[in-house]
């Protein structure tokens, strides 16, 4: 019984001195964050701003600040608190039914922790206690009016800074705010909260200084962007950027497009003469991807490998370097470096139709294939043409829906047309206003009951990284399709309408504001879209401008390629033999007539010949003679009016 007594006295003892243990800096942060995010949303006088809740953080800070002792916090808490007004106090206990799926972001358990007084716990717990669902001043659900297609709206939490961030950096206290005010956002009304790496919690405690300490723009906003990698979202990285700048992207980028294919960064499409489809990049000014990989890695949010690596594909071709040095390994291993202009547009005019292998696919909405089989751009496809593509392609065997480029809104209006009847395909998991911190069910569904003319065919989806948000919204509509599969890779993760923000005249951020769930209640968030046949790109297969996951899927139509229609219309350029002693040939098929010039360029980018000829057909050959030249590699440029086509050689004469 006395060492009983001696044990409790030990605890009891132990547990006064981590009550009176001084918080750390970063302590005092992280507490009041959460202290002035809860009041914000909970207090029955701030949450419907009858007080002006920033401008008491604003005042009180100091205090906070200043604090040495954890009496001393606890006093600025208290403080803090009182500001806050009397909390209306209601009889009676609110019913708890909500479901523990729906509750996750409604955690209060730190209220107990021990860095908090009894008497500050005692005001945390009465307006938990007394707290009643109602509207709130501070979010909103959108009715999607106007311009602002944002699921949910924070009408009072920009920071309305006068003047430029460039010219008027935030001090210290409102630099406090903007934080307080994100991450209290992400973390009552952000649906995937719960599937983080690591906790939003950590991610305060963990960054809050370095927002407090940001000396200039670029450190402040480089710790934002932390934080935000912190939320593991696409459609965060999309969304948050500074001066409509991407981090770390800038202005400049070159005039090419990478896609990452067994595990290397390969080039899918080209403006520079001596960089060819199929190289993979190496370095640029020396970096290595590996090594661009690791040191962006903690700023980028991306839900999934697939994803981040689509987002590294832009990013090591970004920077502010107009003329960056890169290096490339071609389709013999042989390394060429290259000092290449990046400008403002290239990265946007390049990248158009990048993901479809055979260019002529990302020309019109829909086609009549071979084998009696219709194919679907769906980045193409507006929603006045869907009733035309149905009554095109309705009798087809198979329709390929390919979802590898942004889609127009059109699934719903093709699920009308190919279903029989109607069926439930999603459920959505939407933030509950009055309620921060809780969440409700909405079934969605779609069809016609008693539809004249369903499909009765193979629905056949096309899906890579490129596939996000309402692509993968896409795919759930489509794969309900009884007979429906899935070809690709694994989509992006990021689905939901995005609910974003101003925090200040030149930030804006957001995130997936809506939970995406199939019917069955699994979630897509970072999981993305599973393909039932899994198909990745080869680097082989870049290098011959073949769509091998259009391959797989017409070979699941039961189509030999060989009679693929679409395939005619794309140019072929034929140069051989290669290595070669001395001359080469050149044939070209299927390239518009016109006016076309043939050049031979070395290594160093200089052109050493150049012939002007008119192409009157589809068909055209021509020789050349490289036996003036000294061993090496060169490059065969075709330029059309509209087309610009390289091929390498290597001249290897023999002695």
């Amino acid at each position: 019984m006395k060492r009983y007594l001696r044990v409790l006295v030990l605890l009891v003892s132990l547990n006064t001195i981590i009550q009176a243990q001084n918080p750390t800096y970063q302590q005092k942060l992280y507490y009041t964050c959460k202290v002035w995010g809860f009041v914000k949303y909970f207090h029955s006088g701030v949450s419907t701003c009858q007080v002006n809740w920033d401008s008491v953080l604003i005042a009180r800070l100091p205090s906070i600040q200043n604090a040495v002792t954890n009496s001393d916090f606890n006093n600025a808490l208290d403080t803090l608190l009182i500001a806050a007004g009397p909390m209306a106090i209601v009889p009676g206990i609110l019913p708890d039914t909500i479901a523990p799926a729906l509750k996750r972001n409604r955690s209060f358990g730190w209220i107990n922790d021990p860095v908090f007084r009894s008497d500050v716990k005692i005001i945390l717990d009465t307006i938990k206690n007394n707290f009643r669902p109602h509207g709130e001043c501070w979010v909103n659900n959108n009715s999607y009016t106007g311009s602002n297609y944002s699921l949910l709206v924070f009408p009072h939490d920009s920071l309305m800074i006068n003047d430029s961030l460039y010219l008027h950096y935030p001090n210290e206290a409102h630099r406090l705010l903007l934080l307080f005010k994100h991450w209290n956002i992400v973390n009552y009304f952000n649906p995937y909260n719960y599937v983080l790496s690591v906790s939003w919690d950590t991610t305060l405690y963990r960054n809050a200084i370095g927002i407090d300490s940001a000396s200039t723009l670029d450190s402040f906003y480089r710790v934002f962007k932390k934080i935000n990698g912190g939320l593991n979202d696409a459609h965060v990285e999309g969304l948050t950027s500074e001066w409509g700048e991407d981090f770390p992207a800038s202005a400049f980028c070159a005039a090419l497009v990478l896609r990452y294919i067994q595990g290397q960064y390969v080039v899918v499409k080209s403006g520079y003469p001596l960089v060819s489809v199929g190289d993979i990049f190496i370095s640029v000014n020396g970096r290595t991807a590996t090594y661009l990989e690791d040191s962006l890695r903690p700023y980028i949010s991306a839900g999934n490998q697939a994803v981040f690596h689509r987002f590294m594909s832009r990013f090591l071709l970004a920077g502010s370097d107009e003329y960056p040095s890169f290096t490339f390994q071609d389709s013999v291993g042989a390394m060429h470096t290259h000092t290449l202009v990046r400008d403002a547009s290239s990265y946007t005019n390049y990248f158009q139709n990048s993901y479809f292998p055979n260019d002529t696919l990302g020309l019109n909405a829909y086609y009549s294939l071979g084998c009696n089989i219709g194919y679907v751009n769906m980045g193409r496809l507006y929603p006045s043409e869907v009733n035309a593509m149905y009554t095109a392609l309705h009798n087809k065997s198979a329709i390929i829906f390919d979802l590898r480029d942004y889609p127009n809104s059109t699934s719903l209006d093709i699920a009308n047309l190919i279903y029989s009847g109607t069926r439930c395909f999603a459920k959505f998991m939407i933030p509950d206003t009055s309620y921060p911190g809780t969440f409700f069910w909405l079934n969605d569904s779609t069809g016609v009951t008693g539809n004249p003319d369903p499909y009765l065919g193979k629905v056949i989806i096309l899906l890579n990284e490129e596939t996000q948000s309402q692509a993968e919204f896409s795919c759930m509509v489509l794969q309900a399709m009884p007979n429906a599969i899935k070809v690709g890779n694994q989509t992006a993760g990021a689905d939901g309408d995005v609910s974003y923000y101003d925090l200040s005249r030149d930030l804006q951020t957001g995130y997936s504001g809506l939970g995406v769930f199939y019917p069955n209640g699994d979630s897509t968030q970072r999981i993305g879209i599973k393909p039932d046949s899994v198909v990745y790109p080869t680097i082989i297969g870049i290098r011959h401008h073949r769509d091998e996951v259009l391959e797989k899927a017409l070979q699941i139509a039961n189509c030999p390629l060989s009679t693929l229609d679409i395939q005619l219309t794309k140019p072929s350029i034929n140069v051989y033999p290669n290595p070669t002693n001395n001359l080469i040939n050149i044939s070209i098929t299927g390239l518009n007539p016109g006016d076309i010039t043939i050049s031979v360029i070395d290594i160093m980018g200089k052109e050493l010949q150049k012939i002007n000829s008119a192409l009157t057909s589809e068909n055209f050959s021509s020789m050349l003679d490289l036996s003036n030249y000294a061993d090496g590699i060169y490059l065969i440029q075709i330029r059309s009016k509209n087309s610009v086509f390289s091929n390498k050689v290597v001249l290897q004469k023999k002695y």
